[in-house]
């Protein structure tokens, strides 16, 4: 960790010297990143799946019996389980990969991001990586993708944990769904102010990330603003969950924030009420990402949840 951060100090001093400008500030985050995966024992490949190259992030790939698969949210990127996966015991083997339209793995218009289109890439994900079951893990987006997984490939599911999941209507609209239902998406940046204004709906209590950084997540998120409108349509209308809880069928942890202004703690009920096998864990004070928030707790309950 003392290594991580002396490099994180020299990045950081270094693009100061250099320049403020946004790109600077997105390349010292995609370096973290990188360093961080090799700090943790993660190593990148790029994977062949039927239709596109999917980005991943391995652990301990020996081990095929025991396969954890870490899916993240809407505009997020596998980066954001790093330190989370970090601390989960080594004997697992951890895939995290770029979902299609994020991060590595890239955008291509005449693809489908539905969630169950992305559970089917999963499934062929595993598939190519020799895995017959696995235990998938999501965040938001990624927990809808982990439910659609469970009701589509039964026999290819161990459990699922879901983070703060979309795809259920909450009796209490959050502040970020309140604006959907408007016409108003708080994802699709056009500037660094938009941009601070979004970044504090996603946690209540986030990790240091220095100002020019952040300015730089801003630039990548504009750039990307057309094919986030896209991928927002596809998944956010189909393949909801509201009716089809009871499908699942695998043991199911429920975690959310007590604070999520993304989706709204009021569906946690819902979940827990719908899903024959489940239990719910609130974290108190914390917002749509506990896995970053409060990464090592998090770990901690996923951990109890895996070993009973």
């Amino acid at each position: 960790m003392k290594k991580f951060l002396v490099t994180l100090i020299v990045l950081v001093f270094a693009a100061w010297l250099v320049s403020l400008h946004p790109r600077v500030g997105l390349a010292v985050y995609d370096a973290v990143g990188v360093i961080e995966a090799k700090l943790y024992g993660f190593e990148k490949s790029f994977v062949r799946i039927n239709e596109m190259e999917m980005a991943v992030y391995e652990r301990n790939t020996l081990n095929t019996s025991e396969a954890v698969i870490l899916l993240h949210g809407y505009t997020g990127s596998k980066e954001l389980w790093l330190r989370f996966a970090n601390q989960l015991d080594e004997h697992y083997h951890v895939i995290i990969p770029d979902l299609a339209g994020h991060g590595e793995t890239g955008y291509f218009s005449g693809w489908s991001y539905r969630a169950s289109a992305q559970a089917e890439r999963i499934a062929q994900l595993m598939e190519t990586l020799g895995l017959e079951r696995a235990t998938i893990i999501g965040n938001s987006m990624g927990g809808m993708i982990a439910a659609n997984f469970a009701i589509m490939y039964p026999l290819k599911t161990n459990k699922i944990i879901v983070f703060n999941p979309a795809g259920v209507t909450p009796p209490e609209p959050s502040e970020t769904e309140r604006l959907f239902a408007q016409g108003d998406s708080p994802f699709e940046i056009d500037n660094a102010d938009e941009f601070a204004e979004f970044y504090e709906l996603t946690m209540a209590q986030p990790p240091f990330i220095p100002e020019f950084v952040l300015r730089g997540m801003a630039l990548r998120y504009s750039e990307r603003k057309t094919e986030y409108a896209h991928i927002a349509t596809d998944f956010r209308f189909h393949d909801l969950l509201d009716n089809r809880l009871e499908l699942i069928r695998a043991p199911t942890l429920v975690i959310w924030g007590d604070q999520d202004r993304i989706l709204s703690p009021s569906a946690a009920p819902i979940w827990q009420r719908g899903i024959r096998q489940s239990e719910l864990h609130i974290f108190k004070g914390i917002g749509h990402m506990p896995m970053v928030e409060v990464p090592q707790q998090a770990a901690q309950r996923v951990t109890e949840f895996l070993e009973n």
